[in-house]
């Protein structure tokens, strides 16, 4: 699941439902593994989201969920203040096992997702599974980068990607 912009809200429920259904052992999730892309301009933007990843993350006894987060604020600023962001917190993460930016253990990025590289490592993890299902709501640009994606590796063996998006 790939969550853009105010597009991240479609997903909050999902994730919360999701964890909660594999830990009651209910037996309807018949997935080895979720994934979530947050792409944010700032995290703090959607401190209210932050919350709900630190309940799926503290419910997630089984480790079903891997989150990751993009802050794309950094992008066209790589300067010297950046850099030592980004030395901070993959620093404080091996040390403290939580992001310094907002105190989850989902791994926090700093630019654009390269979705192409994220979702071939799910490919070759994943290999013996027909499809992976990858669902994104968004902007334009950021559906249309996950679905260029989707289409590239789809030319390849292995697992097909199935892209079922919604634009805002």
């Amino acid at each position: 699941m790939v969550g853009g912009g105010i597009g991240v809200t479609p997903f909050a429920s999902i994730l919360k439902d999701v964890v909660n259904q594999n830990k009651q052992a209910i037996g309807r999730i018949t997935c080895n593994k979720l994934y979530f892309i947050w792409v944010t301009r700032t995290q703090k933007q959607f401190e209210w989201f932050t919350d709900i990843i630190r309940e799926v993350e503290d419910a997630d006894e089984t480790n079903l969920v891997d989150i990751h987060i993009f802050i794309t604020q950094f992008y066209r600023k790589f300067d010297l203040r950046t850099t030592m962001l980004y030395v901070c917190e993959r620093h404080f993460e091996r040390v403290a096992g939580r992001s310094l930016f907002t105190g989850l253990r989902s791994v926090t990025h700093f630019g654009r997702p390269p979705f192409e590289k994220f979702f071939n490592r799910m490919k070759e993890h994943h290999n013996a599974v027909p499809r992976i299902g990858v669902f994104s709501c968004g902007p334009p640009p950021m559906t249309k980068s996950v679905d260029a994606a989707c289409s590239k590796l789809n030319e390849f063996d292995g697992p097909i990607f199935n892209h079922h998006f919604e634009n805002f």
